[in-house]
């Protein structure tokens, strides 16, 4: 069993630990060699999924065909690796630690099962790379690009994978065909009662998570409310129930990361902050640590957190902080998308035109290079308050942001351990600041000097204050419209948590479908007045319109998520509003607008 922080001072010259293939091409794709992208693609940060043999066993929930077989991960949105030789799409990583103590992932299913570092078995989980890996498709030509927001369908994953064991557990024929799998080579009673057991454990645990996070949002591909589902893992691991759920309704868009580590602050609504620290040879990015252990706490990780009163030690965790501080040096050297060669050509004339009418409209929340400092962050945050100042049209969907501010619950064993501010944590309060508590712990370990400076600035603004009338709710129970009484707090408080990013807009081409919930489909579509927009398209494919710049809207031959903005009664789901970001678009011309996205080609 390993406590995060002993291995931090190895990750100093830790290697990456890499075991599957990556592409051929010796050339650099982005700033990134074959090894930089095979490492991107395949690494481990401490995701655990489920056990691999069971994943390779466990059969689709309709029963035509194997879960894992790559016809129908490509279902979901997951990625081929470019030109490499590999039976897991991008993203999909294997991880292997001492286990033995995590209750959900240090699982036994046969006798003399071992847990060491060395013989533990193998688990499957997913990596950054499965949601931050973009494709499009133009002219014959399929164009992978490293750091973009994939077409991933995360939200049908994970539905369908919770009911294809619910499937297998339920039909004595699937079980017996399973554990006959899993087990092969040691199948007998004791192992298979070990196995029911251990499966058991696990389902219930999924079966949980999909409780905690329930909503009727549908987020199709490209979209996940990742924040909401990251906090309610927190409230999981503080042993809370479904009923403290908060539910998971804002989904946004995978934001694109090239260039990422040189921004002041993360997340669509800047809820983590970046903290640089020089080491030798290399600027490494700290407040990234912290952020990137709350992405993999929230996607198949595991910590345990344990009371500790007054003062903050180290948790046990699946984290795999070595490969974390590898995969965020090599994420430094990611470089913009250029529009490919194959596409149509830039119109010059019209982008020089473009680039004029960008300096005096858009510039002076998306920083063009010439006005990027490196010494400062490149993105402007834009606070609700500061947009209801100005033009309410001008604020998108607040509910991201909104939610994160609000989202409360129990804090069980992290009851007395110390906040931001140095107060304890009560019995109920913000999850924003127990995910702090938790990153933190996963951290610390037993080495808080060293790595103080990287959990120092994680969130790095003021909290959600604690307004609970009843525990664990922030509003009134029985309140008739708790969602009118959330927009009115947010709309009204002046947290810089209620805020979203404005960030640079390089390789901007290649991030469709657009603002932070991907509710518009192309970069014309971005510069038409927001009544001019589409109340609908269809999304999960990536056939790539290099005109109005975006993947195409009309229904696919096959597959596809009709994405609804606007019902046919005028209302627009929660998470949903694209009526936002107008900033005087009514102004512009048809030639103005094609100006515009010829320039912001060039980015």
């Amino acid at each position: 069993m390993k406590r995060t922080g002993h291995a931090l001072a190895l990750s100093m010259i830790g290697v990456l630990a890499v075991q599957l293939s990556g592409p051929t091409e010796a050339e650099e794709v982005q700033g990134w060699s074959a090894a930089d992208r095979a490492g991107w693609y395949r690494a481990t940060q401490g995701s655990r999924m489920m056990p691999l043999s069971w994943f390779d066993a466990l059969d689709s929930f309709d029963g035509q065909g194997r879960f894992a077989d790559l016809d129908n991960l490509k279902l979901y949105g997951f990625l081929l690796p470019p030109k490499a030789s590999s039976n897991r799409p991008i993203g999909f990583q294997i991880d292997r630690q001492a286990d033995a103590d995590f209750p959900i992932s240090g699982l036994s299913w046969y006798d003399d099962q071992v847990h060491d570092a060395a013989r533990a078995e193998r688990w499957i989980g997913l990596n950054c790379a499965a949601c931050h890996t973009g494709r499009v498709d133009y002219g014959g030509v399929t164009t992978v690009i490293d750091g973009a927001p994939a077409q991933l369908d995360f939200q049908r994953f994970t539905d369908d994978l919770v009911a294809a064991m619910q499937a297998t557990r339920d039909d004595p024929v699937r079980w017996d065909v399973f554990a006959g799998r899993v087990l092969d080579g040691k199948d007998g009673a004791v192992n298979r009662a070990m196995l029911r057991g251990s499966y058991e454990t696990l389902l219930a645990w999924m079966v949980q998570t999909e409780a905690m996070n329930q909503t009727s949002s549908r987020y199709g591909p490209g979209r996940l409310d990742a924040v909401g589902h990251i906090l309610n893992k927190v409230l999981m691991f503080n042993g809370a129930d479904a009923s403290h759920g908060n539910p998971s309704d804002a989904p946004v868009s995978y934001p694109f990361l090239w260039d990422i580590w040189r921004q002041d602050r993360v997340q669509w609504n800047g809820v983590a902050q970046n903290s640089r620290f020089a080491l030798p040879g290399d600027p490494f990015e700290y407040g990234a640590l912290g952020r990137n252990t709350g992405e993999v706490l929230g996607v198949f990780g595991e910590v345990r957190v344990e009371p500790n009163p007054g003062r903050l030690e180290g948790f046990d965790s699946t984290v795999q902080i070595q490969n974390l501080m590898k995969l965020e040096l090599i994420l430094q050297d990611l470089k913009a998308p250029r529009w490919p060669d194959h596409f149509p050509p830039i119109d010059l004339e019209a982008a020089g035109r473009g680039a004029d009418l960008f300096a005096e409209n858009c510039a002076s929340c998306h920083l063009t290079p010439d006005m990027q400092r490196a010494d400062e962050g490149t993105e402007r945050m834009v606070t609700f308050r500061e947009t209801l100042g100005t033009d309410p049209r001008d604020l998108t969907d607040i509910w991201m942001a909104c939610n994160a501010y609000l989202a409360a619950g129990p804090s069980g064993p992290m009851e007395g351990q110390a906040t931001s501010d140095g107060t304890p944590m009560g019995a109920e309060g913000p999850v924003v600041e127990m995910l702090e508590i938790a990153v933190k712990g996963s951290l610390i370990g037993d080495k808080p000097a060293l790595v103080g400076s990287a959990v120092r600035n994680f969130f790095g603004v003021d909290r959600a204050p604690v307004v609970f009338d009843e525990p664990g709710d922030p509003f009134e129970s029985g309140d008739a419209d708790p969602d009118a009484r959330a927009r009115e707090v947010c709309l009204t408080d002046e947290s810089p948590l209620l805020a979203y990013k404005a960030r640079p807009l390089d390789g901007i081409w290649a991030t469709a479908p657009y603002l932070h919930n991907g509710s518009v489909a192309s970069l014309y579509e971005l510069l038409l007045p927001a009544d001019e927009r589409r109340t609908r398209f269809w999304t999960g494919h990536t056939a790539f319109d290099p005109v109005s710049v975006g993947y195409e809207v009309e229904k696919p031959l096959a597959g596809g998520f009709e994405l609804i903005l606007r019902r046919d009664d005028g209302t627009t789901p929660k998470g949903n509003d694209n009526r936002g970001h107008e900033y005087g678009a009514e102004s512009f011309s048809h030639e103005d607008r094609m100006a515009l996205v010829e320039y912001m080609k060039t980015l």
